[in-house]
């Protein structure tokens, strides 16, 4: 298991400033003096053209984190600390003024396709509506986009199956219209919230493999959120590590990988199955 490399040297920091910079990011649901936090001062910086890979077991806070970055917290949850996209401060912010980045300059992949489209309408019609919320277009205009996107993302007969409805796909291939409908605004920064768990492995490489071809051709930057390590040594440049909340590591995957400072990363790694090794 081998950490994923981009064209700049493996372990080197990059130049540029962060296009997301979080500071001390804090959630808590209650009352204040009886607050519980489930997320508990995170840092995270995610540039360009880079993928952030998001570890930990579940319930540790990663899709917490994630849907405060999108202003999606649940009723009762506050976040505190520091959101900077862009140079822009988000904590803070109304819904309305959220909903005009939400899909446009962030968007999300949920990990269950399934319940995140809408069964009464055909997959082409959602994207093209993703499309027309963010963009001065005609539904012609949105239609053939959204077939654009449906064949970037390796949609077989797209314009066939502009029409067809959720059900009508497999779950691999929801997932990609999924991908579809969160790109086609060409967004700046892309959160992936375990979005291959509920698929099989040959599946789950083809998704894998479409987003970082997908990054490859964009430069988008990337959070990829997962409980997999197998999976983020693919995906990631840097590693955050995540565990009851709190950020335990963090730094470029080749480091994570080679040389782990936290016990409890080093015990994720021992978890992860191996082919080369010998079964006890």
């Amino acid at each position: 298991m081998s950490p994923r490399r981009t064209t700049a040297e493996a372990g080197t920091a990059p130049t540029t400033a962060p296009l997301l910079e979080v500071r001390d990011l804090t959630v808590e649901f209650g009352e204040a003096r009886r607050a519980t936090a489930v997320v508990d001062g995170v840092s995270l910086n995610v540039h360009r053209g880079r993928t952030l890979g998001v570890v930990g077991e579940s319930g540790s806070g990663k899709s917490m984190t994630s849907l405060a970055l999108m202003g999606l917290l649940p009723v009762g949850a506050r976040a505190s600390g520091s959101v900077v996209f862009d140079g822009e401060a988000l904590l803070g912010r109304t819904d309305a003024q959220m909903r005009r980045l939400r899909g446009n300059r962030i968007s999300m992949v949920f990990q269950d396709p399934l319940s995140s489209l809408n069964p009464y309408y055909s997959v082409g019609f959602q994207i093209a509506e993703a499309y027309r919320a963010h963009r001065n277009a005609s539904r012609k205009q949105a239609r053939a986009v959204a077939v654009e996107a449906m064949e970037q993302v390796r949609i077989p007969s797209p314009a066939d199956r502009y029409d067809h409805y959720p059900h009508q796909f497999s779950g691999g291939m929801r997932q990609r219209i999924m991908i579809a409908m969160a790109l086609v605004c060409e967004p700046d920064l892309l959160i992936a919230d375990e979005p291959t768990t509920a698929l099989d492995v040959t599946v789950q490489a083809r998704i894998l493999e479409l987003l970082s071809g997908l990054q490859e051709q964009t430069g988008i930057a990337m959070i990829f959120i997962t409980h997999d390590l197998a999976v983020v040594s693919q995906m990631a440049d840097d590693i955050l590590v995540m565990r009851h909340g709190n950020q335990v590591e963090a730094g470029p995957a080749e480091c994570i990988f080679s040389a782990p400072q936290h016990e409890y990363t080093t015990q994720l790694l021992h978890a992860t199955p191996r082919i080369d090794g010998q079964v006890h």
